[in-house]
Order: C-alpha cells, then structure tokens, then sequence
C-alpha cells in the first residue's frame, strides 16, 4: 500500500512539475516530497516495533524455568533451551530457535 502511494506521488509531482504553470510548477513537488518523507518515517518507526504475537515477541521476557526444558512465562508454559541455569531460577528468553526459546539465567536488577 505505502509503495503504491509512494508511487503516486513520484508519478504526480513530475506531472505537476512538467505541466503546471511557474509558481505551482515548485509548490506542487515540495508539497508531495514533504508527504512522502512523513509515509518514510511512519514507515521507519513501524519497521523498528517489537512484534507484539508469537514466539519472537518473547524475547527480552523474564520468567521461571519449570523443568530441564520448560519455561513458564506469565502463567504459559514453553518449550525451552536452556543455556544456563537451574530449575527454579528466574530466566531470561535471549532467543527464538524454531519454537524453542533459548533462555539463560536473569541478570539480578
């Protein structure tokens, strides 16, 4: 969609700028440019968001190891790799392998 709209604007503002009268010839392309670097920075903050379902959203998440190779994170069990610690230690997701979480003992803090 945003691509398409980018599109537009390009197509449009050289249209404006080889067949509009001398002072719209100007306005017309500066107006587009400045919609198209908002659609750039709506695009780039969108890109840099944690995803917000599934596995990958669990990175960073803290939570107690249940067993050799379960965590328990916000009352859900998952299955787990673990790196370092201990069952019953507090727990730290730093990975997504397939759909094992990859989890290392929690930094104190």
């Amino acid at each position: 969609m945003l691509r398409l709209f980018g599109l537009l604007v390009l197509i449009g503002g050289t249209l404006a700028f080889l067949f509009l009268p001398w002072p719209w010839r100007v306005v017309v392309p500066i107006a587009l440019a400045g919609v198209e670097a908002i659609e750039l920075s709506i695009w780039l903050s969108l890109r840099r968001r944690r995803p917000l379902s599934g596995h990958e959203a669990l990175v960073g998440e803290r939570g107690v190891l249940a067993g050799p190779s379960r965590v328990r994170i916000r009352g859900t069990s998952y299955p787990a790799r673990v790196v370092d610690g201990e069952v019953g230690d507090r727990v730290e997701v730093v990975a997504v392998d397939g759909m094992n979480l990859v989890v290392r003992r929690a930094r104190e803090g």
